[in-house]
């Protein structure tokens, strides 16, 4: 109060209190609270450095659970990997087994296409010039050489006729023509034989616009094969394969009519190609232990009737034995499609198609993305096992292949899983010491030092007691005035 005077002794040892008991009172607080930055005002800088890190240190744990549960997704998919691994290496001792088994009686395996192959039709072309081969007293008004099959006519403009062009048409072997609604129409006469046309001398291309007769090569024509384009291969057991390509261009190599079939079905290693009775392409295995297998070209499959896949022998007596172990093997197979369809961990499942991406930081510019695979039998290419498949040891062979080919992926991706497994569980560890780290900052900037806070607290009592003792002795010196009166 303005009205009140105090000596300058007094005063001084008054805000000295004061004082004093503020610096008690921020003791106190750092003590009770174990920070010794509570609030922005306190220290600005370290109060926001430190909730940013705090801020981040969050983030990160947040993520850590994240980060767990792909872990586990991953072991679980290991674990499917190597219980599946066990039940293929269980199948493989079955289908052992059954080569050991005393076979049955068999017929050689054949394969015929359900679609009748067409016979070919003769090549043929007709004329599209300005001449008017209804009229054939007309007279060529072109000079120049027609060349058809490799016979030449020549033709004098003004001198030879139509009739004349004709005539010499017909008299190459194996070509014919006639006269239809004013345009001549040339065969081949037979449906092997090509129709190979061309032009020479100096008038060849006006006449060929005045025949009409368009220069190349007209092949005969098949309703069944023409369309065709892509291959079909024949396989007779593990034996070389032979391929048959279909298309619509005169390349030697590809086929499009019945002639051109026929001479491309030789040379099949362990049996024959054939076009049966019923017009139908046919492969028949010559061993009776050998499987037939066929593969190719969707729409050319569809245009021949076949279906892609694996033909085993025909069983006359069936050995039971071999009978219960293709049950047991199916059952096996069964059993892989069961397992890697239960291999999830969370709802997601590595082995059943699914993938995963694991994201390591607070805006996911860190990151690792598994691709899952589909491991149940489709998916390892284990065929199941037709009703006495188990009777041929060629198709048992067949399955022991696919098996060691399914073990060998199986292997190849458990290396897969466990490297990702490694990367996550690494990045798991490095983001828990980062944490740590994180925390460790923050609090080493706000963080109060309780030894010294303690020794501080002390300090100012003591401070303060004799700051009272001191504002005692002054207030005892304005009081001497009293001792005059």
């Amino acid at each position: 109060m303005s009205e009140i005077t105090l000596s300058s002794a007094v005063r001084n040892n008054l805000l000295s209190l004061q004082k004093t008991a503020s610096l008690l009172g921020k003791t106190q607080e750092r003590l009770a609270t174990g920070l010794k930055v509570n609030s922005a005002l306190d220290d600005p800088s370290s109060f926001f450095t430190a909730a940013s890190l705090n801020s981040r240190a969050g983030d990160l744990n947040r993520l850590l659970d994240s980060v767990g549960l792909a872990v586990q997704t991953i072991r679980a998919a290991d674990e499917g990997i190597s219980a599946i691994t066990k039940l293929v290496e269980s199948a493989q001792a079955t289908a052992r087994q059954a080569l050991q088994a005393a076979t049955g009686t068999l017929t050689a395996a054949t394969v015929s296409g359900s679609q009748a192959i067409a016979s070919d039709v003769a090549a043929t072309t007709t004329s599209s010039g300005t001449a008017d081969w209804g009229t054939l007293s007309n007279t060529v008004t072109a000079s120049g050489t027609l060349t058809v099959n490799g016979t030449d006519i020549v033709v004098t403009g003004g001198t030879t006729t139509l009739q004349n062009v004709k005539d010499a048409i017909d008299a190459i072997t194996n070509v014919s023509s006639t006269v239809v609604t004013g345009d001549l129409k040339v065969d081949a006469g037979n449906n092997t034989t090509d129709l190979v046309i061309s032009y020479s001398g100096g008038g060849a291309a006006a006449l060929e616009a005045e025949l009409g007769l368009a220069t190349g090569t007209v092949e005969p024509t098949n309703a069944t094969l023409g369309s065709l384009s892509g291959t079909v291969t024949f396989q007779i057991g593990s034996g070389a394969s032979k391929t048959i390509t279909f298309g619509a261009t005169d390349a030697s190599s590809q086929v499009n009519t019945r002639a051109e079939l026929t001479a491309a079905l030789s040379g099949l290693t362990g049996g024959t190609l054939s076009i049966n009775g019923s017009n139908q392409l046919t492969a028949t295995a010559t061993a009776s232990t050998d499987w037939v297998t066929i593969s190719g070209t969707s729409s050319v499959l569809t245009g021949l009737g076949l279906t892609a896949g694996r033909t085993d022998p025909g069983v006359t007596a069936a050995s039971s034995a071999r009978t219960a172990l293709e049950t047991q093997f199916n059952a096996i197979r069964s059993q892989i499609d069961q397992l890697a369809a239960d291999a999830s961990f969370n709802g997601n499942n590595l082995l059943n198609g699914d993938s995963l991406t694991v994201i390591f930081n607070e805006d996911g510019s860190s990151s690792l993305s598994i691709t899952g695979v589909t491991f149940n039998s489709s998916g390892l290419a284990i065929t199941q096992v037709a009703s006495n498949g188990f009777q041929s040891n060629g198709s048992i062979n067949a399955s022991l292949s696919e098996l060691d080919t399914a073990i060998a992926t199986l292997r190849q991706q458990a290396s897969t899983f466990g490297s990702n497994l490694s990367v996550v569980e690494v990045r798991q560890d490095f983001t828990k010491n980062l944490i740590n780290t994180l925390e460790t900052g923050a609090a080493n900037l706000t963080l109060a030092d309780t030894n010294e806070e303690g020794a501080n607290l002390l300090a100012l009592q003591t401070r303060q007691q004799l700051s009272s003792v001191a504002l005692s002795l002054a207030s005892q010196a304005d009081q001497n005035v009293l001792r005059l009166f």
